[in-house]
């Protein structure tokens, strides 16, 4: 470690004092038989631009936004080589870049002289891999716009800018000499690929563009059925880049070469598919398969927990898809040599419970002993906050049809978490049923733009004070969580609650969908 930190620390002088290029080792595929061609090429690191598309904060698909998540920390340390290196970082979250008005790194753009963009190279290229965009299986996620950023870990440097389109990334060029565009970011051949900053849009104008095929990710699928993986996906677009539009660079190897990356740093978290998290849990009703990979630590043995417990080298040893058949908290980690080379990652699973009847009395029809919602609260007087209504009968908190997970439904209370519906128990009441989940209303208004993904509530339900039941964490168009609880003989009364699940109660608009009690007959 001592030597690689003093040659990264050479390089770096050396750099600085306008010393000789950097040789990039170039990989191509001849576009007929995908033999790999290796180029060397040397350039002048200050005439060389990384650009970091769409390296946005959520995705409608839950596991692709993870993936986004596992490779933020090694991208993080190869854009701060990039920076010492000379070259100039831009970061381009597309159509959230606005959000960052105000940011130096964005407003610094709009100064910058205007220079025609011209047609240099007329880029062609057979259609490119797409399988789809969610890799979750079977339990599809449903598509909204929800991103308001880009990752909160994704470090913005004092000299990056901010473009948005190919005229603004065309000036970057022009003012800083610019002539080698190293491209990282999401999702490889949508994003990265056609987007107006992106890398077809460059190379037609005369820039020598490069992907990063460590630091990519392509908009996935997966099918475990066929062995197809959202890792399987990415190599599969990679090699088409390489075939019909760019080389590729193994970023972190080009680094390695420079001594500015540590092979003893552990940046990379085994992959899982689908990957749930407690924030964002993957629900299902049938067993599935879950894969756990490690693309950029090949030979490392995969290490894994079931039950919550932190994985260790004696931990159960991955050696093929895991069938779940029931809830389940997953964590897991990768060693060599019994050295963890992966950082941990957890998933988080829950079944379903079969579909609970309707009830007989649904609580809409009840007067509820308690009522409280989001507010403040002064002798039994609830001050409803913002826009938020008190709980609303057969509709949502602000009126509209109660909806979830696509699904309409007539009877029910919309609420606001967090809020506690408290009801007398009668003897003749036999079970507690209901649907419960995050009102999808606000996707309506573009498609959820900005704001799709700030809503998560938990779910509870207290017979006398105790615990009786509770929902993992619900999101916006996931399936709803389903109860069907058995009530106690001489119990008194029940309590149904929706809380925030920790990060706040912004747009935790929430629904009791069909809720009541069956009745003994």
């Amino acid at each position: 470690m001592i030597l690689s930190s003093l040659l990264g620390l050479l390089v770096l002088t050396a750099v600085a004092a306008g010393a000789a290029e950097i040789e990039l080792t170039l990989q191509t595929r001849d576009p007929a038989t995908g033999t790999i061609v290796l180029q060397s090429e040397k350039v002048d690191p200050t005439r060389v631009g990384v650009i970091a598309v769409d390296v946005w904060n959520y995705h409608w698909c839950k596991t692709a936004t993870m993936r986004v998540d596992a490779i933020v920390p090694r991208m993080n340390k190869a854009l701060d080589a990039a920076r010492a290196l000379g070259m100039k970082v831009m970061l381009s979250p597309s159509d959230v870049v606005d959000n960052y008005v105000g940011y130096p790194q964005r407003e610094a753009v709009f100064a910058l002289p205007r220079f025609p963009v011209p047609s240099v190279v007329n880029v062609t290229c057979p259609p490119v891999p797409d399988a789809g965009g969610c890799a979750c299986g079977r339990e599809r996620c449903a598509g909204n716009y929800g991103w308001d950023g880009m990752h909160p870990a994704l470090r913005i440097g004092e000299a990056d800018r901010m473009p948005d389109t190919q005229a603004e990334v065309y000036a970057i060029c022009k003012h800083h000499g610019l002539t080698h565009l190293i491209y990282v970011g999401f999702h490889t051949q949508v994003c990265l690929l056609g987007k107006p900053m992106g890398l077809k849009a460059m190379k037609s104008a005369g820039l020598n563009c490069v992907l990063a095929r460590d630091m990519t990710d392509a908009h996935p699928g997966y099918d475990p059925a066929r062995n197809f993986t959202p890792d399987l996906n990415t190599e599969q677009v990679v090699e088409h880049f390489e075939k019909h539009l760019a080389p590729t660079i193994s970023f972190q190897a080009e680094l390695t070469k420079l001594g500015t990356w540590d092979p003893n740093w552990v940046v990379d978290p085994v992959r899982i598919a689908p990957w749930g998290t407690p924030m964002r849990p993957h629900l299902f009703e049938q067993p599935i398969t879950v894969t756990l990979a490690t693309p950029l630590q090949p030979g490392a043995e995969i290490r894994y927990t079931l039950d919550g417990t932190r994985p260790t080298p004696s931990s159960p040893l991955y050696t093929q898809p895991l069938v779940i058949a029931d809830t389940a908290h997953l964590r897991t980690t990768a060693f060599r040599n019994g050295r963890a080379v992966c950082l941990e990652s957890e998933g988080s699973f829950a079944r379903l419970g079969p579909l609970p009847p309707t009830p007989d009395i649904h609580i809409g029809d009840l007067k509820p002993i308690r009522n409280v919602g989001f507010g403040h609260t002064y002798g039994g007087v609830v001050r409803y906050s913002g826009n938020t209504q008190p709980p609303q009968k057969d509709k949502s908190n602000l009126g509209e049809e109660l909806k979830i997970n696509r699904q309409t439904y007539q009877r029910g209370m919309g609420v606001h978490a967090p809020c506690a519906l408290m009801y007398e128990i009668k003897p003749e009441y036999q079970r507690f049923v209901g649907l419960a989940g995050a009102d999808e209303n606000l996707v309506k208004i573009s498609h959820g733009s900005n704001l799709a993904k700030y809503p998560s509530v938990v779910f509870k339900v207290f017979i006398d004070g105790k615990e009786a039941a509770v929902s993992p964490v619900m999101r916006v168009l996931s399936s709803a969580w389903r109860f069907d609880i058995e009530i106690p003989k001489g119990a008194q009364m029940i309590s149904l609650v929706a809380m925030d699940a920790g990060d706040g109660s912004r747009e935790d608009f929430a629904d009791w969908a069909n809720a009541g009690f069956l009745v003994r007959k």
